[in-house]
């Protein structure tokens, strides 16, 4: 959308409504945690105006609930130091903001600039402190947004997603329903030490990228779904089927004629190891898997190698059933390190996938978020970040590439058979 105006009217500092205890007051990163880029996880979540709540109750009622919130979530107030956190209850950041045209303006067609100056961050590295911040902002019409930001190396996108569902349970008066958070990331992963170098620093943010949103509605992702499968292929699961036509796409579009290109995804271990890991485990319990493209492949090839990743994570973790979390992570951590990733040798292009993270489901008391979205913030190159769609069925794709790449990746007539170039939000 063109350009709006957002307006400070008041910023804070939130602290845990009960100090930390002593025993509680340093928090250990593991080796996961530290080699996530120096970025905030980030979601956005948008509310229609509700008559019986005014702007002011909204905002008290945000911040009372957040300082109590923050009595669980106590590194979140805390400072990064080293490989550790502090809990220091030093505070985490609310910022009241006002936007000159209403929610419906602003949602006809969203884009990454106007999002951001949702957040109360600076596209910038984060510093050591704050690690959580929070905006609210309120539009013409009443309705508001919500922009929450917390370091990626304390939170994921499910640990975000945890941290807001607590929150607004608290807001609602239901703190008892809430799920505690788990902040013990070193049950799978050995503890950090600040001689590990994280890979790929010295490449972020050296090329002008772009960043845009593409929507694949139900039906058009059920049609991509059966052109994928076949005798060869088992029916791809939608983020799968996705991945390959977006990658698909990405390669065709890439400029980079030197270097062969390589997928990278996250995968979300807590369902998959639920002996060991809680789904309120806070932090990056991630195993990273690679997959190589030549130019050429098809969606079905490319389908068939994302399922054999899939297959061997599986196989790897149920190799160690019932062995401990250091027996199984060193297992993990040997299988990453034999791929012998090389930003020299390869071109990445990271899919991050946030389906299937409740975030329509943050109701702190005016009613669900009628849009949300979600993705780190300063945003990374060569990136897409995959979001339900509020009927849960729909996916959100934003893709972030260099700016000359994402010129012929948005002409693709394979990508735009599924996909809608950033229609309106309707609310």
């Amino acid at each position: 959308m063109d350009t709006v105006t957002v307006e400070t009217i008041g910023r804070e500092i939130i602290k845990p409504s009960t100090p930390t205890p002593n025993d509680l007051r340093t928090l250990q990163l593991s080796i996961m945690d530290l080699l996530m880029p120096p970025v905030y996880a980030v979601a956005f979540l948008f509310y229609t105006k509700d008559d019986l709540i005014s702007q002011e109750q909204t905002s008290q009622t945000l911040k009372t609930s957040l300082s109590k919130t923050l009595t669980k979530f106590h590194p979140f107030a805390g400072r990064v130091n080293g490989v550790t956190i502090d809990s220091t209850d030093e505070g985490a950041v609310f910022v009241d903001a006002r936007v000159d045209c209403p929610l419906s303006d602003f949602l006809r067609s969203p884009d990454t600039k106007s999002l951001q100056q949702l957040l109360p961050v600076d596209a910038e590295p984060i510093p050591t402190w704050p690690l959580l911040l929070v905006q609210a902002t309120y539009f013409k019409c009443g309705g508001m947004a919500i922009g929450i930001c917390i370091a990626h190396k304390l939170a994921d996108a499910a640990s975000l997603s945890t941290f807001i569902q607590s929150w607004a349970a608290t807001a609602r008066g239901e703190s008892d329903s809430a799920a505690n958070p788990d902040f013990d990331s070193t049950k799978l992963y050995p503890p950090a030490n600040e001689a590990i170098k994280i890979p790929g620093e010295d490449q972020q943010g050296k090329r002008t990228s772009v960043t845009k949103r593409f929507v694949f509605v139900a039906s058009k992702i059920e049609e991509l779904r059966n052109k994928v499968a076949s005798d060869a292929v088992p029916r791809p699961t939608r983020v799968q089927s996705l991945t390959s036509l977006i990658w698909k796409c990405v390669v065709a579009a890439s400029t980079d004629t030197v270097r062969e290109k390589v997928l990278y995804q996250a995968n979300n271990l807590r369902s998959k190891i639920p002996t060991l890991l809680s789904e309120n485990l806070m932090g990056n319990p991630l195993y990273s898997t690679l997959t190589l493209n030549g130019k050429g492949m098809e969606s079905v090839e490319i389908v068939k190698e994302l399922q054999k990743r899939n297959e061997e994570l599986s196989h790897l973790i149920q190799h160690e059933e019932g062995s401990s979390g250091l027996t199984i992570s060193l297992k993990l951590l040997g299988a990453m390190a034999d791929t012998k990733f090389s930003y020299e040798l390869y071109d990445m292009h990271v899919v991050s996938s946030w389906c299937k993270i409740p975030l329509y489901k943050a109701c702190f008391g005016w009613g669900l978020p009628v849009w949300v979205t979600g993705n780190v913030s300063p945003i990374l190159d060569n990136v897409t970040v995959l979001i339900d769609s509020k009927d849960g069925q729909g996916v959100e794709a934003w893709v972030t590439l260099p700016q000359e790449e994402m010129l012929l990746f948005e002409q693709s007539t394979e990508l735009l058979d599924f996909a809608s170039p950033n229609p309106s939000v309707l609310i």
